[in-house]
């Protein structure tokens, strides 16, 4: 089961947490392989921002409603994913499995034709190679970082979470 629980989306919260794409639906949880906070918009997926995440999910207007969920730990997995609505601002929780599943189909709205394309025609081929070309729009490239560029990303990663702090009340 998936339920939503009665709190808004603060304006930074993709930003805080880390998430670099560009999908309508993304989920986060906590990895224990890595001891790392983590999205997936069953698209992409990857290590998001750590203290981001836990700002978030131990805000005083949020932990409250997440008490029975396992968003996992730094010695267990997840059972329960966050599941965030990126445009209405909406949050949910819902069970690993059923969240993944529900990310996957949106995911194939998106790019339907991804997951089951016979390249033996040059029609095929093209079709995939436009899905392809499309998934890489959805995710920023980011490339190798100077150490100036480093210390830039983690002021703004700061100032992104102070931001969505400010902005759960």
């Amino acid at each position: 089961m998936i339920r939503q629980i009665p709190v808004k989306l603060p304006e930074s919260f993709e930003e805080a947490l880390g998430y670099p794409g560009q999908l309508k639906w993304a989920a986060f949880y906590w990895e224990p392989c890595g001891d790392e906070s983590m999205y997936d918009d069953g698209i992409c997926s990857g290590d998001g921002n750590w203290w981001g995440f836990l700002q978030f999910v131990r805000h005083p207007n949020v932990a409250p409603w997440l008490s029975s969920y396992d968003l996992g730990s730094s010695d267990s997995e997840a059972k329960h994913w966050l599941l965030c609505n990126l445009e209405t601002r909406e949050v949910y929780v819902g069970e690993r499995g059923l969240v993944g599943s529900f990310l996957s189909d949106e995911a194939k709205k998106v790019l339907p034709e991804s997951s089951a394309i016979n390249l033996e025609t040059e029609d095929a081929y093209e079709r995939f190679r436009e899905a392809i070309l499309r998934a890489k729009e959805l995710v920023r490239e980011v490339p190798t970082p100077s150490m100036a560029e480093v210390k830039e990303k983690m002021r703004r990663d700061q100032e992104a979470v102070e931001k969505m702090v400010g902005g759960l009340g």
